[in-house]
């Protein structure tokens, strides 16, 4: 498992930044979706990840407090959070993430999302553009732009940042116009907040052009790594694999990312599909207990990191 001793560190939200062989290493809850937020705790901290995600979804109303309480007993450090509302246009279908039509709705729920979810202290708060289905190019980056600009500035007061993610369109999911990391760079530099960066989701990117020309060129600019594999080919969006079981090669992509800088967490992120989406995968690897999907993770991800390109 991952070591926790750095060569040098500075800190943001109480995330380490370092430079360093060693990758910080976390768990998005959403990779166990039955779990509840106190048990999610329980098996990342058994897995020996240093950090866990925050899904706005599974803290109940109420008790924020509380869960806040628990996740500092625990010692994790938190690296994503994800908002219930973190798009300032609509995602379509809205299947995962449903919520109002109207763009100045939206941006206020994700105001909403955003002042919840900085108490927990991430490292970064993951949002996307949304869909730009009936907008002309000019008006959905405006209002995308806007909308992140807006959410980017009250989480700056509130000490974190936005990281916007790429999202690919060919799976029947339109959560983003952004698909390239290309454009992930000109999103970025179009909202022009010193706090808003990148969510390299590799489920998303690994074959985005010029992928790893890109990846060292916005790996300063990467916020979160979120880590998983691609089958070949997938079933559906939520045909996720285990590190190490796919085609992508995480070696170079974390080598690429490491040259350029990054020094993150890499934070595993898995949705595979037992029938809650439509497909029920006989092999979905949310049939597995959790505690050995995490623990089949991490040994890949170990591997995969000891074989990375220098």
């Amino acid at each position: 498992m991952p070591s926790n001793q750095f060569l040098c560190c500075c800190s943001f939200q109480g995330v380490p930044r370092i430079m360093t062989n060693t990758p910080l290493y976390s768990v998005c809850p959403l990779t166990m979706p039955d779990t509840s937020f106190e048990e999610d705790l329980d098996l990342v901290l058994a897995s020996g990840a240093s950090g866990i995600g925050i899904a706005e979804g599974k803290l109940r109303p109420g008790e924020d407090e509380a869960q806040l309480a628990r996740l500092k007993t625990s010692g994790l450090k938190v690296a994503g959070g994800i908002p219930a509302n973190l798009a300032p246009l609509p995602l379509r279908p809205p299947v995962m993430y449903p919520g109002p039509d109207d763009p100045s709705v939206r941006i206020g729920l994700m105001r909403e999302s955003v002042e919840r979810l900085a108490a927990f202290k991430p490292a970064c708060i993951v949002m996307t553009t949304g869909s730009d289905a009936g907008y002309s190019k000019d008006e959905s980056w405006s209002i995308a732009a806007e909308g992140i600009r807006d959410a980017a500035r009250l989480a700056a007061d509130l000490g974190t940042r936005i990281a916007v993610e790429v999202v690919r369109g060919d799976l029947g999911f339109d959560a983003s116009f952004i698909r390239t990391l290309s454009e992930a760079g000109q999103f970025i530099d179009l909202v022009d907040e010193p706090n808003v960066g990148l969510c390299y989701d590799v489920y998303h990117v690994w074959d985005s052009p010029d992928v790893l020309h890109f990846t060292e060129q916005l790996a300063g600019r990467t916020y979160l790594v979120q880590v998983c594999d691609w089958p070949d080919p997938p079933r559906s969006l939520a045909d996720r694999r285990i590190p190490g079981e796919g085609v992508i090669d995480l070696p170079a992509i974390f080598g690429a990312l490491q040259r350029g800088g990054y020094a993150g967490w890499y934070e595993l992120e898995i949705f595979s599909d037992d029938g809650r989406w439509g497909h029920d995968f006989p092999d979905s690897l949310w049939k597995l207990r959790p505690a050995e999907l995490l623990e089949r993770s991490q040994e890949g991800f170990d591997r995969l990191w000891q074989k990375r390109s220098r």
